[in-house]
């Protein structure tokens, strides 16, 4: 029977009804792991009446049930059937197939099904649609049309989405969700340790497991862990993602020396200790799980008020489902609180809570609100990329504005020197930013297909025009570059890494003036950044014409 859907639900199938009437027939929609994805897709069959038969991968035997049970319930009138190991769907409506059955290469069972059987695929999970399983199923197939739900689009290898979908038709960030109330709230804190894992190698975007939980199952560690839990959020029930079977064991060790009563789940935990396991967590029974890459899909447990990222990770996709496990509103819960643990490195940083909407890896909220302070932030990279990337936990942002200085160059960036000449800002993971005016600013970031979109933001009115995407980075900056040349040419001279103003230091009344301002002389303190320093201050506070007059001399003379 049909369901009341969320505004959001239903604005998703109306863009996947809207999109397919436009000729694009390989879909993706984007939405935070909680917001009723299997809902949306379940929705299907009401709504086209070309969508049977329907075929539904998976690759988890809980996410298989949940698709079908679901489907059934709300399209009574269908035939829904499991192909799975031994189970066989037959020809039904619909088929919610495992992909490690049909996807196996090689394997009899795809043959069942004529090429043309299937009106519609539905790819649950659909960041993993670009692997060699999936790819056989949709190759195999000659079906219409193709739709891919997931969460997590980014993949950490360099296998494309875009091969597989065409457009994003439907996105919306958990940081939308969590403002409009369908989500739960994430405050977040960073726990540094003084364990140093930049000797750890990454192999394809990620770091060596064998070597990180050698790096990072040490006592001293583990107990700061438990410390952190004590202190932070103690009594509550929190998911622990550990490195491996032992450090997850040795981390419930020292939970257990602490009077915590909790378990371990690993991938070798039979079904029946693991159901049993998270009976007791959901009751209240057990407090702590610490697992090792079993609870990230297909675990859902609205009560779940902690977790605990023991294992650093380089992936978002990872993350963002590990962080997914806490995003559902449960009744007495005001938030979930995800705890970082931060050690020392001196390569690429590991994903944080706050990299999910673009802050810098290193941010720490300080237990504050990840959307309220995201909203801060981006205000600020918006309106000063230079500073943005300076911040790091949520007074540094207040300090920022007293500070502000437009066009101050970043901290050298070895990636953007090699593609461009401009001062621009990697502000977050994939995210750069530059500031062109008092008005404007640009961005270059990475969509969930995996191309970089080109953006314009207007700081006044919050417009954002989206100039171009592109494939490869480098041709972002270079079309980026091209565009504010042939555009804003006037601003050149504020934003070029290399102009001349740059390198001079400030004059004496400069420093006077500055001296008033409460502002330090620093040693890379720049005529050109004081400039800009004194304009902005004058700009926010009142003064006399004769000042006025003083200003804009210096001001023309600097140009």
């Amino acid at each position: 029977m049909p369901v009341e859907l969320r505004p959001y639900q239903q604005e998703a199938l109306d863009a996947i009804l809207e999109s397919q009437n436009k000729g694009i027939s390989k879909q993706l929609v984007v939405l935070p792991t909680g917001s009723g994805k299997t809902i949306l897709f379940s929705h299907l069959p009401l709504i086209k009446k070309d969508v049977l038969p329907m075929l539904v991968l998976a690759h988890r035997e809980e996410l298989l049930y949940q698709a079908k049970n679901k489907i059934q319930y709300m399209n009574p009138n269908l035939t829904v059937g499991i192909e799975q190991a031994e189970k066989t769907a037959g020809k039904t409506d619909v088929v919610v197939a495992s992909v490690a059955t049909l996807g196996r290469n090689n394997t009899p069972r795809i043959l069942e099904y004529p090429k043309d059987y299937f009106k519609s695929i539905v790819i649950d999970e659909a960041h993993h649609a670009a692997a060699a399983t999936y790819r056989r199923i949709v190759d195999y197939f000659d079906s219409p049309f193709l739709l891919g739900v997931t969460a997590t689009p980014q993949r950490s290898d360099n296998t494309r989405l875009i091969d597989v979908f065409q457009e994003i038709v439907y996105y919306k960030s958990i940081q939308d969700l969590i403002e409009d109330g369908y989500l739960c709230p994430l405050i977040g804190y960073r726990v540094k340790t003084t364990s140093d894992i930049s000797e750890v190698e990454i192999q394809n975007g990620e770091y060596n497991h064998a070597q990180l939980e050698n790096c990072i199952n040490n006592d001293e560690r583990n107990n700061s862990i438990v410390a952190a839990y004590n202190h932070l959020a103690p009594s509550t029930k929190a998911i622990v993602f550990a490195a491996g079977v032992s450090h997850a064991r040795d981390l419930a060790a020292s939970f257990g020396k602490n009077g915590t009563s909790v378990r371990v789940i690993v991938g070798t935990t039979d079904s029946e200790e693991r159901s049993q396991i998270l009976a007791d967590f959901a009751l209240g029974k057990v407090k702590v799980i610490v697992n090792v890459g079993v609870l990230t899909e297909g675990f859902d447990e609205p009560s779940i008020e902690t977790i605990i990222i023991a294992k650093p990770t380089r992936s978002t996709l990872l993350y963002t489902q590990i962080v997914g496990r806490g995003t559902r509103i449960h009744d007495g819960k005001p938030h979930c609180m995800i705890i970082d643990i931060a050690d020392t490195t001196k390569g690429k940083k590991p994903i944080g809570l706050p990299s999910l909407l673009g802050l810098p890896p290193e941010f720490d909220l300080m237990g504050n609100s990840l959307t309220e302070i995201a909203k801060e932030f981006q205000e600020l990279e918006t309106y000063c990329p230079g500073e943005a990337v300076r911040v790091l936990n949520p007074e540094d942002i207040e300090l920022a504005y007293a500070r502000i200085d437009l066009f101050m160059p970043p901290p050298p960036n070895a990636i953007i020197q090699q593609y461009s000449k401009l001062v621009w800002a990697e502000v977050g993971e994939n995210s750069f930013h530059l500031g062109l005016n008092n008005n404007e600013a640009m961005s270059i970031h990475q969509d969930a297909l995996g191309r970089w979109a080109v953006s314009l933001h207007d700081r006044h009115t919050k417009h954002v025009n989206t100039l171009g995407v592109v494939f490869d980075l480098r041709e972002a900056f270079v079309r980026s570059d091209r565009w504010i040349q042939n555009n804003r040419s006037q601003s050149m001279n504020l934003i070029n890494s290399d102009a001349p103003w740059r390198i001079d230091a400030p004059t004496d009344s400069q420093k006077r003036v500055l001296k008033r301002m409460g502002v330090p002389i620093t040693s890379d303190l720049t005529k050109g950044m004081a400039s800009q320093l004194i304009s902005r201050y004058y700009e926010n506070n009142p003064k006399p014409k004769w000042l006025q007059k003083k200003i804009d001399s210096k001001k023309n003379n600097y140009m």
